[in-house]
């Protein structure tokens, strides 16, 4: 009877131990800082240029992730696993300087220096310095609010485990990939920001919600009509029944924010750079 109490008090000391890596060294990667220059990027006051921000703050995903009125939104909430409730901008955005807010745009770096995770860095890093600018000076209308959700994002032992292992990494990139203005090119500047979140221009991916299979953008361009198209993106709706799932509420939430002209010329765009494909 001794040893099996014996060994049941090593395996939870064992166990205890583990948890103490796990968590010791996850803790050190989550808080580890990140290098970026602070861009002279000032908010944009001007009565047009906040409309415009909050329009492209919709486009871009900003109001889908945070909420339309930047309250905060709860995405997902796996036991064990990970807990994210996307941060009330106002509150987030009171103890940053604009320039701290265009670098958290930008390149995923807060202003301790560490890394930000679940935030699509890869299409907000090629957001114009000029949008950027008008998407600050929308948050900076913004006031706290009751319901402000407050509960943020928490990882779980597996969660931990996942960024121990590196499967689960902070979406960080340091590179100056942002234009001062938009692309001449709308419909390429569209692609490269609005879009990037979730494809690429010739590979598939994985959905982020439920890992289905993410058309790349040269392969969805080219397959409708340019009426179709502009069905797509504003309500979700494809050329079969099928629903498309996150496609869907992207669309609904923020790619209906498009102008006529935008679509337009991001369909054009994909298009044309079909084209210039190597034939298969």
């Amino acid at each position: 009877m001794r040893w099996i109490v014996r060994g049941l008090l090593a395996l939870v000391a064992l166990a205890c131990l583990v948890l103490g890596v796990v968590y010791a060294g996850s803790e050190w990667m989550i808080r580890k800082s990140h290098a970026a220059p602070l861009p002279a990027i000032a908010a944009d006051r001007s009565p047009a240029g906040v409309a415009e921000g909050a329009r492209i703050a919709s486009v871009m995903g900003c109001r889908g992730c945070h909420g339309p009125n930047g309250n905060g939104v709860l995405l997902a909430d796996v036991p064990g696993v990970i807990h994210v409730a996307t941060p009330a901008l106002a509150r987030a955005a009171a103890g940053y300087s604009d320039a701290e807010l265009a670098r958290l745009i930008h390149h995923g770096i807060k202003r301790d220096g560490s890394g930000v995770y679940v935030m699509p860095v890869e299409g907000h890093a090629r957001i114009a310095d000029e949008d950027v600018a008008r998407i600050i000076g929308w948050l900076r209308t913004l006031k706290p609010s009751p319901a402000d959700r407050t509960d943020g994002l928490r990882f779980g032992p597996m969660g931990r485990l996942a960024i121990l292992l590196g499967k689960l990494k902070p979406e960080v990139d340091a590179r100056p990939l942002a234009s001062a203005r938009r692309n001449a090119d709308v419909g390429e500047y569209i692609a490269q920001s609005a879009c990037a979140s979730c494809h690429s221009l010739t590979e598939p991916r994985e959905a982020h919600d439920d890992g289905r299979r993410v058309p790349p953008l040269l392969e969805v361009g080219p397959a409708y009509d340019l009426p179709a198209f502009r069905t797509l993106l504003r309500t979700g709706a494809g050329m079969s029944p099928r629903d498309l799932g996150l496609m869907k509420r992207v669309a609904k939430g923020d790619l209906s924010h498009l102008t006529d002209g935008e679509i337009a010329a991001l369909h054009a765009y994909l298009k044309r750079e079909a084209e210039k494909q190597p034939a298969k």
